[in-house]
This record gives structure tokens, sequence and C-alpha cells, in this order.
């Protein structure tokens, strides 16, 4: 798809990969740019920087853990003229609390925002893109759906379950004009990684930080503009992104489910 004057939604765009992916699409001349979070000043924040590069922004305060709040807000920007492309890419971490301790109400929240969010933002974004003729919806999902490099089992199912609905998502290319793709990133520097803890890196996380070299939240947002421009992509593409050795890897799969 063409982003030039496209309208485009971005969920957890107050900051990281959210924000690189709201610049880089206003980069790429999109008239709008619509962003979801709960972080009023990072939203406010990343909608300079996207009217800086001459498209329009505006922020939607929306709790991705509340899916009848969802509804409403993604119902709301609907009815407020649509949208052609809906970047899925708000997602926690199970913090200090890991599961065999995590409890329910923990549980319940790592699920909703990773997976059950994204799940019926697409089914919302489907029936309105359709009905404007097509669009794209990208989804982050992460390379531990690939069984690498994590040890949060909360956020590693999630991110399994979004990687298996994103794949199941690849009819929607035929049946309703709309391509459904993921973009899987390695260890990314963002804000994400402070709050696995209190206020820092969690004590689990340290071999992880030690181990990995870490992406740039641009290196992923360039992934995802190419998934968007792509139109030659089967529906349920996805591309992985990692940092080896200073280098910026891509790995591509191109599998689909019946």
């Amino acid at each position: 798809m063409r982003i030039q004057g496209r309208t485009a939604v971005v969920t957890g765009g107050a900051a990281g990969i959210g924000r690189a992916a709201a610049v880089a699409l206003a980069r790429k001349a999109a008239a709008k740019v619509v962003l979801v979070d709960i972080d009023d000043a990072g939203m406010a924040a990343t909608v300079r920087l996207v009217e800086a590069e001459g498209a329009s922004g505006a922020a939607r305060r929306v709790d991705l853990s509340d899916l009848s709040a969802l509804a409403a807000g993604f119902e709301a920007l609907q009815a407020e003229g649509g949208y052609d492309i809906l970047y899925n890419n708000a997602g926690v971490v199970s913090g200090g609390r890991q599961f065999p301790t995590a409890g329910a109400g923990q549980i319940g929240f790592v699920m909703t925002v990773n997976l059950l969010a994204p799940i019926l933002a697409t089914e919302i974004a489907a029936r309105g893109m359709q009905a404007r003729g097509g669009g794209v919806i990208v989804n982050t999902i992460s390379t531990v759906a690939l069984g690498q490099g994590f040890s949060d089992a909360l956020y590693a199912s999630s991110k399994a379950g979004l990687q298996m609905f994103n794949r199941c998502c690849a009819s929607l290319k035929d049946s309703h004009k709309v391509r459904v793709a993921g973009v899987l990133p390695g260890l990314t520097d963002t804000p994400i990684l402070h709050k696995t803890g209190d206020g820092k890196a969690a004590d689990w996380m340290a071999p992880i930080l030690a181990g990995y070299a870490k992406c740039r939240p641009e290196d992923i947002a360039e992934a995802v503009i190419q998934l968007i421009e792509d139109d030659s992509l089967a529906g349920g593409d996805w591309v992985a992104v990692r940092n080896v050795e200073g280098r910026i890897e891509r790995e591509w799969g191109h599998d689909t489910v019946a």
C-alpha cells in the first residue's frame, strides 16, 4: 500500500517502537497518524514529532486492557472517517512478579493487552477497511514467538498466540482486501525494558540484556514500513528483526494457515 495520503492508527504510540513507526509513517507522507495509548504526555510528544514531518497528528487515550473501552474507541475512529493502516504495537511484560506468582489480575492484564486487544482491534479494523476498499494491519509480535530468548512465560505465551492469530488472518487479504502482517522484534532498546522491575530492569532480565545486542526502535519501524508498502506479500507474512553483532538482520516467514 502506498502510505502517502493515508490515515494510520498506531497503538502504543507514546514511546519506543510505536513512536518510531508513527514518525516513519509521517515521513512517508501519511495524511494523518492517530496515536492510541494511555500516556498523555508521551503521545503529545509523538504528535509534535509527527507534525514536524508534515502529517496531521492526533492522540486518543484508550486503555487496551479494557476491551469494552477498546471497542468503543476503535468504533469511534471508524465513525470519524476510518483509517487505512493499523499498527497494533502496544504490549506489556509481566514485570517483577513472574509466573507462577503473577496472580489472576496480572495474567489477565498481560494476555488482554498483548493478545486479546490486537485480536479485537483487528476485527473492528478489518470490517471498516473492507468498507473503504481495503487496508493493511501490522502486529508487533516478538522473536520469542519463535521460541527464542525470553523467560517471561506470560509475555512469551501471549506473543506465541499473536503469531498464530497473525497467520490465521492470511485469508483476509482475499476476503476483505485487508493484508495482515507481523513484525517480530528481537531485543529492542525501548522503555519496556525498564518496566520489568521496579523502575529498572528486573534481575531475571540480566542474562538477556547481557547476551543479546539491542535493535533501535527505528530498525523495527523500517520493517513495519516495508510490510505496509509491499502488497506482493501474502496475508499472514511476518519478518523477524534482530541485531546480530552490530548488524540488523531480517528473517522472513511466508507460511500461512488455511
